[in-house]
């Protein structure tokens, strides 16, 4: 009975181990993905928008909303990604852009992530918000699109 139980344990415990590694690396090979594509600065007036404005001042943690503005179509849930550098363009910080919302729509949504950083004698930096091209081929797949906007800290 000892051998049975313990068997179990270690049988559920190997399940757990492998779902919540098989989640994680998921969200690593996604931004990897997005990463590999040839990026394209977006036109100011292009973009959806973003709760932060170009010099606010960011504190950690943050949260970071875009409006999608249906200038930008989401895939799977996820518009892309958004990551913070600073002056010397050393990461800070990076998040997936996800939605609770129904992302299947033409209609603005709102997607978000929340950043948590350390500026150490940091006094500046970028946010840079990056466009999910889709998967697919063809039509299937957009434009992998970004903007920057400087902030401060």
């Amino acid at each position: 009975m000892k051998n049975y139980n313990l068997r179990l344990t270690l049988l559920i415990l190997s399940m757990v181990f492998v779902f919540t590694s098989c989640k994680q690396d998921t969200k690593k090979e996604a931004i990897e993905n997005l990463e590999k594509q040839t990026t394209r600065e977006v036109e100011k007036g292009k973009r959806p928008t973003v709760n932060v404005k170009e010099h606010d001042k960011l504190t950690s943690p943050v949260l970071i909303e875009v409006n999608s503005q249906g200038m930008w179509m989401a895939s799977e849930g996820v518009l892309g990604f958004v990551e913070l550098v600073d002056e010397k363009g050393h990461e800070l910080a990076r998040g997936i852009l996800t939605t609770n919302e129904n992302w299947m729509t033409n209609d603005p949504v709102t997607f978000s992530t929340e950043l948590t950083f350390n500026v150490e004698n940091n006094k500046k930096g970028t946010l840079i918000v990056h466009k999910d091209p889709g998967s697919g081929d063809g039509a299937e797949t957009g434009e992998t699109l970004s903007f920057k906007i400087p902030v401060n800290f």
